[in-house]
């Protein structure tokens, strides 16, 4: 088993209202607001800092998402591993990515096979192959 199936939620301290709403926008990929994103990241969801770092890197904030998907990893989230990888993969760090996309597989996240062939696609796109 992956470790961080083993971790558990990690919503910490969030309010269950809050923890509701960022785990919806985990699940569908729907928007929240930026400011209920950082809150419950802030306050120790493991959710909240996938959808935070992701948000973060939408809107370009490269370096400040990375500090949050990697905690997000850290605290035992290979959602935040694909979305840390596909960052890196549209920044052409593909050596990055590949690294993401590897824990996630290890994991067993169903993105991560498909990731990792984008990634090779991408790969032999770039060296004309």
């Amino acid at each position: 088993m992956g470790w961080w199936k083993r971790r558990g939620r990690g919503d910490g301290g969030v309010d269950p209202a809050l923890a509701a709403a960022v785990r919806a926008a985990y699940q569908s990929g729907a928007p929240i607001s930026e400011a209920v994103a950082r809150h419950a990241a802030e306050a120790g969801s493991r959710e909240g800092m996938t959808v935070y770092g992701i948000g973060l890197g939408n809107r370009g904030a490269f370096t400040e998402a990375e500090v949050w998907l990697k905690r997000a990893i850290d605290s035992g989230d290979s959602m935040a591993a694909i979305a840390l990888g596909t960052m890196h993969m549209d920044l052409g760090d593909f050596d990055r990515a590949e690294q993401c996309f590897g824990l996630a597989a290890g994991a067993g996240h169903p993105s991560a096979g498909p990731a990792l062939s984008e990634l090779a696609r991408q790969r032999r796109a770039r060296e004309g192959c």
